[in-house]
């Protein structure tokens, strides 16, 4: 899988009306719902004229359905999931997908070009035999283990035309967790029509509003787990921001040599890389967020620039100095208090 590496930004709060605003909502207005999802929590909030406890159970039947199409679609941790059913078989044949899986299959390979292959959905055997997936890691493999597993990895060996996809080497296997949290939170958001409404699924954020700002708190790196400083605030309006990182899924082997779970799907190894995180910001979905923040920590610094640059994506880089700090590098229109 292309580990999702580990969402680290969370919701701080959403009490900054805009000057311009006519609306007398305030913290009272605001509905929150909260429940758990694939592996992690989710969080919708939104502001409405008249709380009706109702309005609220209808809305929370409406999220958790949509989660659960997400879910039986792109999660592989469901046997009966569609990504399942694909990634069991065993020959080279069209299998017939729904539109939603369809449409984020076709859409990750945006991030695959973008990266120069660097970011692949086809990965995922790379990282269970580096004990990053449900397998318990065992010792580091060989050359031998890890050349074998390249031969059938590469997002190139899978085909997609329309709602049917099929594998030109059966042992291919794909994961979307990279893009799929950030696919359910656009759904949800465009299933709900409020005007005030922030959206969050394990770290992923999207928010379209009117009148509100909300803030969004991005946490300090801390390769211990516990740290839940703020390295920045950022308040979104109308956008979406997604964080990937390396240092909260990664193992010591038994010579004390670190490892961190992104694998490099060209080389078959873990890569190596001074930016703890990266988070991006877009006016558009939350899976473009969530799909450039991995694409984007795949690559090297000066690549990661120039991409920024030459685009009107936003993001915060923080990378890791000699002395164990950390430095920030914040692109132009990053949002900032």
């Amino acid at each position: 899988m292309m580990t999702s590496a580990r969402k680290l930004v969370f919701l701080l709060s959403f009490v900054i009306l805009s000057c311009n605003s006519s609306s007398k909502n305030n913290i009272d207005d605001i509905v929150s719902i909260l429940g758990r999802t694939m592996g992690t929590t989710y969080s919708v909030k939104y502001t409405t004229g008249i709380k009706s406890n109702d309005d609220i159970k209808e809305n929370k039947k409406k999220i958790d359905e949509i989660l659960r199409n997400v879910n039986m679609q792109m999660s592989t941790y469901i046997a009966e999931s569609e990504i399942s059913q694909f990634n069991r078989m065993t020959s080279t044949e069209w299998m017939s997908i729904s539109e939603d899986f369809a449409f984020v299959v076709q859409s990750s390979f945006k991030y695959y070009n973008i990266s120069g292959g660097l970011y692949d959905i086809t990965v995922m055997p790379l990282v269970n035999l580096w004990g990053f997936g449900p397998d318990k890691f065992i010792d580091i493999p060989t050359t031998t283990n890890i050349d074998s597993v390249l031969a059938f990895v590469g997002q190139d060996l899978i085909e997609i035309e329309g709602n049917k996809i099929r594998k030109k080497d059966p042992r291919v296997q794909i994961d979307l967790s990279s893009i799929a949290k950030g696919f359910a939170v656009d759904k949800i958001i465009e299933s709900l029509n409020f005007d005030n409404i922030f959206v969050e699924i394990g770290g992923e954020v999207r928010s379209r509003s009117d009148e509100k700002i909300w803030k969004v708190g991005i946490n300090t790196p801390s390769i211990d787990n516990i740290s839940n400083e703020i390295e920045y605030i950022a308040p979104i309006q109308n956008g979406s921001i997604a964080t990937s990182g390396n240092y909260r899924n990664f193992y010591f082997d038994k010579d004390n040599r670190f490892y961190h779970h992104e694998i490099n799907p060209l080389t078959g190894y873990p890569i190596m890389s001074k930016l703890a995180s990266i988070s991006i910001f877009t006016q558009t979905s939350c899976m473009e967020a969530d799909g450039l923040a991995t694409a984007l920590y795949m690559m090297e610094k000066n690549n990661i620039t120039n991409f920024l640059k030459d685009t009107d994506i936003e993001g915060l880089m923080i990378f890791v100095e000699p002395d164990m700090s950390f430095k920030q590098v914040v692109s132009q229109d990053f949002p900032a208090n």
